[in-house]
């Protein structure tokens, strides 16, 4: 197998690095580029065979680059030639494009600036593995960056089990040709039959793939031996994580306080849509912070990427749902969308994955795109059998509720403890004890005093009102609740499309309900009252709930039940923990002597000269203690050469006879040790290793020998 191959399989192993990225770019985004770059690494090492190494390295780099801008950068081509805009699109990404590529939802967007840090990873580790074998480096140092770049995207986001599976298997195989192309170049001297050829090729090829797939077989069963019998409590290490999008700077209008001018010119026009799907509401914001005066938001935006990922345990049914958005007036940085966001096209938006709304950056007036969310699937029987979620993320207690308003609470609520039930009779209750204010005279404002006018004295009000008193009551009786602002759904006119107007904003709050998610209420009863209109199944879900309220729920305490014996304290069964002990043992006496022979035979690699030749005396005979062969004190190599006797090939006593040479000139011939007497004495010692492999059981049972580790007795 030449160094060709080896060169081959190092650009390779860096490709299968490149890829490990899928999760931040989709696997489709990734796989032109990272093929079209360790092509080119490819041609560029097979070109200069004949070359000038000097030229290697450059034109490798030039034909890399040729691929980049062929299937990265073809956007910004003028035809086939590169522009100005290529050369900074260029350095942008690889300046720039992980930082961006951190801060946007993943999969991120297949743009230029954002995806080139990934293939030009490749292209640099390609060449820098390639070098390091055409410089006659050790393959395991050839590989090394190419690890390092597996580590990176694991950094980026961990691979699942399916992936990892598959991408760790291509690495190992990448691996395996690398290590076995290299020792077949180096046994490669001199004229030799074809069939001593493919020998030392099948010997190669063996030694390095068994300890090869001994070891990832290994620390596979070891790693799912220690997964399930001590879970991990804390996640990997990620870099999106300790990295977080900044803040938006910009002064930004609450859609909230926005409700009272908006109802003061119903008529003026918002937006445009045609949706494929039931609308109930479009929601703007989303508001889950109050400090008795306003209501914020916690939210976090991030840029958009292809998709938002789907909320876990939240159900989803059918295909993705579409609509055609176009705004037509400035409505402020916030677009409509429609619960939760799946992808926008036509525009590079902000989200925040945890609510799903939007923020534009970019002007919004005249602004048309195509938003795509997953519709909830929710049935009535699964919504009024779940609870609420009380481990909701991003709510925050209101505190203690005035005097004036906390007798509202148990008005309202009969002092019901939280629970869905709770909810549906506290939104009943403003129904049946609060009316829409309408027509000029519209109250404004949401802080304590405006509610406790609006609950007290008043009891008219806009969704304004209602929502944000219904949120403070909720959440002092431990419901969780946060608060939305959008527009109600209007009727659709002839051909599916609508045009919602400012008279339809709506602000209503939602209740977090667990195997469910947000829920939204109507405490003012005027967000579906449009006759002839479809509902989504969430809508018709509540609806259905509504009608009929779960009983009140036993609050009373209920007796702890009994762990039965058989499980331990964390539910693991106990013949679990039975059945891994005797696997742990066994994996920890497989794996000792294997690590530590190797830790071994490295630490005899270093030392003084002498110490290095007696190393790889001291190698040579405990590798032969382990293929069986008796070894006393005082014993001498002529003595071992003696002792194999015609058990072995006659390989070993050859590389014997060649190691007592070195060992005579470094111990006994008072001349400095040269290196190549090092150099001699190990390619003896691993001759004498190569020559006594034997079969396959025998090279088994030599991996998993421990004779070698006890000292030598008589």
């Amino acid at each position: 197998m030449s160094r060709f191959a080896a060169c081959a399989a190092v650009v390779v192993a860096a490709g299968v690095g490149g890829l490990l990225f899928q999760p931040v770019f989709t696997l489709s985004a990734l796989l032109a580029p990272v093929l079209a770059v360790c092509g080119a690494v490819v041609v560029a090492d097979l070109a200069a065979v004949r070359a000038p190494a000097v030229l290697r390295v450059p034109l490798a780099l030039a034909l890399g680059l040729v691929a980049l801008i062929a299937t990265v950068l073809r956007p910004t081509l003028d035809g086939v030639l590169p522009t100005a805009a290529t050369l900074h699109v260029l350095g942008d990404g690889v300046l720039r494009g992980w930082l961006r590529t951190l801060e946007s939802t993943w999969p991120a967007r297949p743009e230029p600036d954002l995806l080139l840090f990934v293939p030009v990873l490749v292209l640099l580790i390609g060449v820098l593995g390639v070098e390091c074998l055409r410089r006659d480096r050790s393959p395991l140092v050839a590989l090394v960056p190419s690890l390092a770049l597996v580590g990176l995207s694991q950094a980026f986001s961990v691979a699942d089990d399916g992936n990892a599976l598959l991408f760790g298997g291509g690495y190992t195989v990448a691996a395996v040709v690398v290590l076995a192309a290299a020792k077949s170049a180096e046994n490669r001297a001199g004229p030799s039959s074809g069939h001593r050829r493919t020998a030392q090729l099948r010997g190669s090829l063996a030694g390095y793939a068994l300890p090869a797939v001994v070891t990832v077989v290994a620390i596979a069963a070891g790693c799912l031996a220690f997964t399930a019998w001590t879970p991990l409590s804390r996640p990997a290490y990620s870099l999106p994580a300790h990295h977080q999008p900044p803040a938006v700077t910009s002064v930004l209008a609450n859609p909230l306080d926005e409700i009272g001018s908006r109802l003061a010119t119903p008529a003026a026009e918002v937006f445009h849509a045609r949706v494929s799907a039931p609308v109930d509401r479009w929601t703007v914001s989303v508001l889950n912070r109050f400090d008795g005066v306003n209501w914020t938001s916690s939210a976090r935006f991030r840029p958009l990427g292809s998709s938002l990922p789907a909320l876990t345990g939240v159900p989803t049914g059918g295909p993705v749902a579409e609509a055609a958005v176009a705004l037509a007036s400035a409505p402020g940085a916030w677009l409509p969308t429609v619960t939760r966001t799946d992808h926008v096209e036509g525009a590079s938006p902000l989200v925040d994955t945890t609510t799903g709304t939007l923020l534009s950056t970019q002007a919004t007036e005249g602004l048309a795109y195509r938003l795509f969310w997953r519709p909830p699937s929710v049935d009535a029987k699964k919504l009024t059998s779940s609870d609420v979620d009380g481990a909701a993320d991003g709510l925050e207690p209101v505190g203690q509720l005035p005097k004036e308003i906390a007798p509202h609470l148990r008005e309202a609520t009969g002092g019901s403890g939280p629970s869905l039930r709770t909810a549906f009779v506290l939104e009943q209750w403003f129904r049946k004890n609060y009316k829409v204010a309408s027509g000029e005279d519209i109250p404004t404002g949401h802080g304590y005093a405006q509610l406790e006018f609006f609950l007290g004295s008043s009891k008219r009000g806009t969704s304004e009102q209602f929502a944000t008193a219904y949120a403070v009551l909720a959440r002092a009786a431990g419901l969780p609740v946060r608060v939305a602002v959008g527009f109600r759904q209007p009727t659709a006119a002839a051909g599916g499309s609508i045009v919602v107007h400012n008279g339809d904003v709506l602000a209503w709050p939602e209740v977090a309900v667990r195997g469910v998610g947000w829920v939204p209420l109507d405490p003012t009863g005027t967000a579906t009252a449009d006759a002839g209109r479809q509902e989504s199944s969430v809508a018709q879900a509540t609806d259905d709930a509504r009608k009929n309220l779960p009983p009140q729920p036993d609050t009373r305490p209920q007796p702890t039940p009994d762990v039965p014996p058989q499980l331990a304290a964390d539910g693991t069964p106990w013949w679990v923990w039975a059945a891994l002990a005797p696997l742990a043992l066994l994996l920890l006496a497989v794996l000792t002597p294997v690590v530590v022979k190797a830790v071994r035979r490295q630490r005899r690699h270093r030392g003084t000269p002498e110490e290095i030749v007696l190393g790889a005396w001291l190698d040579a005979r405990d590798r032969l203690r382990d293929r069986g062969v008796t070894v006393v004190p005082g014993m001498t190599v002529r003595d071992l050469a003696v002792e194999v006797g015609a058990g072995f090939p006659a390989a070993v006593t050859h590389g014997l006879a060649e190691l007592s040479q070195c060992l005579d000139l470094a111990l006994w011939s008072g001349w400095d040790v040269s290196p190549d007497v090092v150099r001699r004495a190990w390619s003896a010692s691993d001759a004498v290793r190569t020559a006594s492999r034997g079969t396959l059981r025998h090279r088994i049972a030599s991996v998993l020998a421990v004779r070698s580790l006890l000292p030598v007795r008589a």
